[in-house]
């Protein structure tokens, strides 16, 4: 007797991924959209141009063939999910605060501030290029996370809830984190938004170091999906930094 295995729905897709409790690269969420089709330069042009929303996402939406996810939907209705996801595009944002110069081993303050997205939860690593299938966490390059990741949600309090999930005796200085339980409201015009803040050591080598931010973030929520993923979540990558290292 043949047996099928039908997974479950994904909560990592499109909107986060709960169960990777550790350091990350942005290689992790696959079938998310890429924001630019310039974060994955070593690919040809036009598979990297497959990877962003309009061609990944919106291609998909659209589609008049099986397989797809959209086909229980009207044409009406899959035009709606476009320019809500559009929408929350537009507004997205991630940028980075640091220092451009500092001291070989000296311990600085880096931010990172995102907004977009439409929940419940947020995604947020700390690399070292804007490389989707090639960025490596912040700590393969000489840096050190000193202590765990200070985050705040959109109301600006402390949240403890991701790093909680660590298994007890793990140390939570990891460089990805998800801020937790933010809401969305389009007529609002109210997004999930947020502060990182990492206390990292310098390297001991002198140098010039790439540091970015890669955001995640969801533009549908659906338990429809069956077999296939919907490609509606987002990488986004903040402006790379250039720090010397004295």
């Amino acid at each position: 007797m043949a047996v099928f295995l039908i997974p479950e729905i994904s909560f990592s897709y499109p909107n986060g991924t709960p169960l990777y409790v550790t350091d990350m690269a942005p290689f992790c969420a696959s079938c998310h959209s890429s924001a630019r089709s310039e974060y994955t330069p070593e690919l040809p042009a036009d598979f990297s141009r497959r990877e962003i929303a309009e061609n990944k996402h919106y291609a998909l939406i659209r589609t008049q063939s099986m397989p797809s996810p959209y086909m229980e939907l009207t044409n009406e209705q899959k035009e709606g999910i476009i320019r809500e996801a559009q929408m929350i595009d537009s507004t997205s944002s991630v940028s980075v605060d640091a220092p451009s110069k500092v001291k070989a081993g000296e311990i600085i303050t880096v931010r990172v501030s995102v907004k977009g997205g439409n929940g419940p939860v947020i995604g947020v690593m700390l690399v070292d290029r804007h490389f989707r299938n090639q960025a490596r966490p912040i700590t393969s390059d000489g840096w050190i996370i000193v202590e765990e990741p200070e985050i705040k949600g959109q109301d600006g309090k402390v949240q403890k809830t991701w790093l909680n999930k660590r298994i007890e005796g793990l140390k939570k200085n990891i460089n990805y984190v998800m801020i937790m339980d933010q809401k969305f409201d389009k007529e609002k015009l109210l997004f999930p938004s947020g502060e990182i803040t990492y206390l990292l050591k310098a390297p001991n080598k002198p140098g010039i170091y790439s540091l970015t931010a890669a955001f995640l973030y969801g533009t549908e929520n659906t338990d429809k999906a069956g077999f296939f993923q919907r490609p509606s979540g987002r990488i986004l990558f903040s402006d790379e930094m250039k720090i010397k290292v004295e």
